[in-house]
């Protein structure tokens, strides 16, 4: 149990230093994340001021409630015809990434670890950091935009493809557990799962967000209607999650604030005549505020559950060597492909970072499999998950945009 002295220690310390380290990055060029893990390594692992177990208990809520506002604040300050004119960007950048860190991930540690991983369990690993995490890049896209201006094509196409992501990596490592416990279920059945999921999971959300917005607009001139709408956005999150499937929440919770946001556009492009009025000014204040709040205590949190391991660390920071090469040659190739422009494609090859989705899928070996008959080592999935979240949110967040900028000149 944490005692409530050192709760009150640890959210003001964080909200602290979030501020402060914000403040500071135009001079240091550390992002204020850096700033964040650090600050709960330090509080965590190093002088084991907290304890990490007591985190992990609460990884679900952190997981529901992180990726609820960071989806929604980016889906409430996106414009709807940004993303059509990006989609076909990002879904192949994020499949294209995908296959290949889950096909090369797998055959290497397969070859170089066959005592520990079998090539289906060594892709499971591969799946989970095949995506990138939506807060993570947040984060890193939000320092980025003071170093170089004018990323608006580009921050959407990295947003839409780590939310494109989440789905994919999800039921992509519950379909792999599946056929590792199970022989027999196929590959196909994962593709229709992870289309399914989208289509319906995207209907939920405009649906939610058509609703909500007329009501905003009866609402309008109260007090606390915007406040209302965090409400409505968990139970959209789990009823997606409930009723479509793991991986339908976060698609859910990003169309939901883009109907609020881009009303009149949907409206009009399904073909209903009507508009309303929604302070779209206050409620990307309102949330830019509780995004602040959420991001700093989602980083805290990452740096007082990693566990240090130098073994692991090393076999870690290497993984992180490989997908990186992997992330630049797709990027690169996709870019080609589809006439990335050269901002777009210099920001893509370089910005590639896991996050808690990772992390939580991490988990999923224990909970399958708790009496360790199909994984015999499932341990050690979140000891290498932690140092390849850790080594991806660095990489990105300094080296990403010193390398971006310099090429970008």
């Amino acid at each position: 149990m944490i005692e409530a002295e050192k709760l009150l220690i640890l959210v003001s310390s964080t909200l602290l230093l979030g501020y402060i380290s914000g403040l500071f990055y135009t001079k240091t060029k550390i992002p204020d994340i850096i700033w964040l893990l650090g600050f709960g390594i330090l509080l965590g692992p190093v002088l084991g001021y907290f304890e990490k177990e007591i985190f992990l208990y609460i990884s679900p809520l952190m997981s529901i409630v992180a990726l609820c506002v960071i989806l929604f604040d980016a889906g409430i300050n996106v414009d709807i015809v940004m993303i059509v004119k990006t989609m076909a960007k990002s879904t192949f950048l994020a499949i294209a990434t995908f296959l290949s860190v889950v096909l090369s991930v797998g055959y290497i540690l397969n070859f170089l670890l066959p005592t520990s991983f079998t090539l289906l369990q060594a892709m499971l690993l591969g799946s989970m950091i095949g995506g990138t995490s939506t807060i993570a890049v947040f984060g890193i896209l939000s320092g980025l935009e003071k170093l170089i201006p004018n990323i608006q094509s580009t921050r959407v196409i990295l947003m839409m493809e780590s939310v494109l992501s989440d789905p994919i990596c999800i039921i992509a490592s519950i379909t792999l557990i599946r056929m590792i416990m199970l022989p027999g279920v196929s590959l196909r059945d994962s593709l229709q799962d992870i289309i399914f999921t989208f289509i319906l999971s995207s209907l939920l959300g405009f649906g939610i967000g058509l609703v909500w917005a007329e009501v905003l607009d009866w609402l309008r001139g109260r007090s606390f209607n915007y406040i209302l709408t965090l409400a409505i956005l968990f139970p959209a999150y789990i009823l997606a999650e409930k009723i479509i499937g793991e991986g339908g929440g976060p698609m859910t919770a990003l169309t939901f604030g883009l109907t609020i946001t881009n009303f009149r556009y949907i409206s009009k492009s399904i073909g209903l005549n009507h508009s309303v009025r929604i302070d779209k000014k206050r409620i990307r204040e309102f949330h830019e505020e509780i995004t602040f709040l959420i991001k700093g205590f989602f980083f805290v949190y990452i740096g007082l559950v990693v566990t240090l391991s130098v073994e692991y660390a090393t076999l870690g920071m290497s993984i992180v060597a490989i997908i990186l090469i992997i992330r630049y040659v797709v990027a690169t190739g996709v870019g080609n492909l589809l006439n990335f422009s050269k901002q777009e494609k210099v920001l893509c090859r370089l910005i590639f970072a896991q996050g808690l989705p990772a992390f939580v899928m991490s988990q999923l070996p224990f909970i399958f499999d708790p009496n360790r008959q199909y994984f015999l080592k499932p341990e050690i999935y979140p000891d290498l998950c932690m140092p390849i979240v850790l080594g991806t949110v660095l990489f990105a967040a300094i080296a990403g945009p010193i390398i971006a900028k310099w090429q970008l000149t």
